[in-house]
């Protein structure tokens, strides 16, 4: 059936080009080859299925019926090869990601949903937590991680940073005496988030860097929550810039040592090493960077 098949293409692309020396350019063969294709076809239906002459084919009326038979299997096979390629295109299944919380306000998120828009045949599960999550237990395809990574058997990208202010609330900047160096902070009130250490690096505009360490009598496990708690006058809090663009921008908070900047915590894509098995997770991560 196989060889009768193929002998069908050939035959129904010579009908298509009117010589067996076209068909054969079209189809990348010897003349020889087509015609002998034809040949075997016709041996192998019974029947004569083209008259020949030295200056043209034309079609038996069996010819005819098999010729229609010929272009409805063509014309299936391409649409089955474009339905499977059209299907590798548009990405199908769930997409399991996990994002720190810091990250719900970010371009990141931003870019994730504009990949949503392109693939709607994909399901997506965002889980937006600051506990570092088991990749391989908990079934996540791809994992965004801020600060540095721990040896393990996962892979991981940097893909960018995310740039902190230090900033408090402008009600409680009124309250203390105005900072002139960055050790001055430490007398004040910060806001620990609990996943990072009691101290931050400052890096002025000559490259000088400056560490602060601080106590504090209250920690939390959110960088909203943590923000929010700035905002509401409890103290030094160092949020993404984008998470508080507004506030900066209305005056509810204020930048604490603006020639001082708090030093950028790295930002990593992190996955199972056989990621390239997920195509939808590889082309997020194609689309990300």
């Amino acid at each position: 059936m196989i060889d009768e098949l193929r002998s069908m293409a050939i035959f129904a692309e010579t009908i298509k080009q009117g010589s067996f020396r076209a068909a054969a350019k079209e189809l990348n063969l010897s003349p020889s080859v087509v015609s002998y294709q034809v040949t075997q076809l016709e041996k192998s239906v019974g029947t004569v299925l083209i008259y020949r002459s030295t200056r043209s084919l034309s079609l038996t009326s069996e010819g005819r019926v098999l010729y229609q038979y010929a272009l409805t299997m063509i014309q299936a096979a391409h649409q089955g090869l474009n339905q499977v390629t059209l299907e590798k295109q548009e990405l199908r299944g769930t997409l399991t990601l996990t994002l720190p919380s810091a990250l719900i306000k970010s371009k990141i998120t931003k870019k994730i949903s504009q990949f949503s828009k392109l693939h709607p045949y994909l399901n997506f599960k965002l889980f937006y937590t600051d506990n570092r999550q088991d990749l391989i237990n908990k079934g996540i395809d791809l994992a965004f991680r801020a600060g540095a990574m721990t040896n393990s058997n996962l892979k991981s990208k940097r893909i960018g940073a995310i740039n902190r202010k230090l900033v408090c609330s402008y009600g409680y900047w009124q309250e203390n005496k105005k900072p002139i160096s960055p050790q001055d902070l430490t007398k004040w009130q910060w806001i620990k988030l609990t996943m990072l250490p009691n101290n931050r690096t400052l890096v002025n505009s000559t490259g000088e860097k400056c560490e602060i360490n601080f106590e504090s009598n209250i920690s939390v496990n959110s960088v909203e929550a943590m923000t929010q708690l700035c905002i509401n006058g409890a103290g030094i809090a160092t949020p993404p810039d984008f998470l508080i663009e507004r506030e900066l921008k209305n005056n509810d908070l204020v930048e604490l040592l603006p020639n001082w900047q708090v030093e950028p915590i790295p930002l990593y894509a992190v996955w199972p090493s056989n990621i390239f098995q997920n195509s939808s997770a590889k082309r997020l991560l194609d689309f990300l960077l």
